[in-house]
């Protein structure tokens, strides 16, 4: 057997969870929609949530490191995905704020999410985000500039590919579990302003999206909305 053939294997898995869950890490719509879940106790949902996103960001893997990536850069393609993602973001947003009172321990209404719909939100939310192309394109990168292996074969970019998925996933988990359990120790105006809250970060990824979407479209290059 082969020890250090393993080794390197085990390397590339955990290359691949600690970049998953880093991109991750900024605040975005996905994670927006599993803390409020959480916050409400709708843990089936928020996992849902995550499920979804997960399932787009390995879309986007399989795509990126089997050669088709190119294709989801084009000028064209990413001002279709910015306007997609703009009507999910903007109808999430109103969505969002029209509940604005119910995110307390005694909820005037109950608020049901039903799987199928949880699991379209997060997956719609992640794929609208064409940004997490850059992830993968960099994250790759950093790994083959670790010379691990001479030559990568499918096995190892499907390892490199799952185990990113996996850190990603596991970190949206981590999250909403955090969050159910101490949710309780919060009062009903926190809620209410962490509600408040997160519709504001929601608003501003609207606004940010709105920017990108300009730029490709005016080819402008501004600071911060350059990077893609």
């Amino acid at each position: 057997m082969d020890y250090t053939y393993i080794l390197k294997l085990a390397a590339t898995a955990a290359f691949g969870i600690f970049l998953g869950a880093v991109s991750t890490i900024p605040v975005g719509a996905v994670q927006l929609q599993v803390i409020k879940r959480s916050l409400r106790g709708h843990m089936k949902s928020a996992l849902l949530t995550a499920a979804g996103s997960v399932t787009s960001d390995l879309i986007y893997g399989i795509l990126t490191l089997f050669g088709f990536g190119y294709f989801l850069v084009k000028k064209e393609v990413q001002i279709g995905i910015y306007i997609f993602g703009i009507v999910v973001l903007s109808i999430l947003l109103v969505k969002m704020y029209l509940e604005r009172h119910d995110l307390t321990h005694q909820e005037p209404h109950v608020i049901e999410y039903h799987g199928r719909i949880s699991f379209f939100e997060g997956f719609t939310l992640a794929i609208s985000n064409p940004g997490m192309v850059v992830w993968w394109v960099i994250g790759y990168r950093f790994y083959l500039d670790l010379n691990l292996f001479p030559d990568i074969t499918t096995g190892i970019k499907i390892l490199f590919i799952a185990s990113a998925c996996i850190g990603l996933g596991g970190y949206l988990l981590v999250i909403s579990f955090i969050v159910n359990r101490v949710k309780k120790s919060f009062s009903d105006r926190f809620l209410y302003r962490a509600n408040m809250f997160i519709t504001a970060v929601l608003g501003f990824l609207v606004l940010y999206f709105i920017m990108k979407l300009l730029c490709l479209i005016f080819n402008w290059n501004i600071g911060i909305v350059s990077g893609m």
